[in-house]
Order: C-alpha cells, then sequence, then structure tokens
C-alpha cells in the first residue's frame, strides 16, 4: 500500500509587500478582516486589516494578498460532526 504525500504548506509576510500562501486547495472565505484557506494538511485562518485577495491560483496552489497580518491560526480539517458521532 502507497502512502500518500501531503504537500506542504507554506506562509511568507512580507512587511509593505504582501501575503503569500503555497499549497493552498481552496479558499472557503475571504472578507476585509479574515480568510480561511484550506490546504491537504489542514485549515489556515489568517486575520488582519485591510486583507485584498490580489491572486489565486489553485492549479498551482498560491494565494497572494495584500494587507495587515495581525495572526493565524493552523488546524487539521475535522470530519462533520454527524459523520463523528454515528461512527
Amino acid at each position: 500500500m502507497e502512502k500518500s504525500m501531503v504537500k506542504p504548506a507554506s506562509l511568507f509576510a512580507a512587511l509593505g509587500k504582501g501575503i503569500t500562501l503555497n499549497g493552498v486547495t481552496a479558499v472557503v472565505s475571504s472578507g476585509a478582516s479574515e480568510a480561511v484557506l484550506k490546504t491537504e494538511s489542514g485549515v489556515i485562518r489568517l486575520r488582519g486589516e485591510n486583507f485584498n485577495v490580489s491572486k489565486v491560483d489553485l492549479e498551482a496552489g498560491v494565494v497572494e494578498m495584500q494587507g495587515s497580518l495581525t495572526g493565524f491560526l493552523v488546524g487539521k480539517v475535522k470530519a462533520p460532526l454527524i459523520k463523528r458521532i454515528f461512527k
């Protein structure tokens, strides 16, 4: 049996240059103060101010944003609650 290879996600924030995320598979939501992005290894929730998505290329797994990053959370993708209850 083959082990599946999970592509690592990365986040680059440069002062005055913006935010670049690699390894993104989907943009769950995006607003002026929060963005939620899905990767193969989990979910990344970015918090900040004046977010503006300038580039989305899901085939390459790249998302570029402008704005002030104040924090981020990284978590695993959980199964829906119903599936976890009736496991």
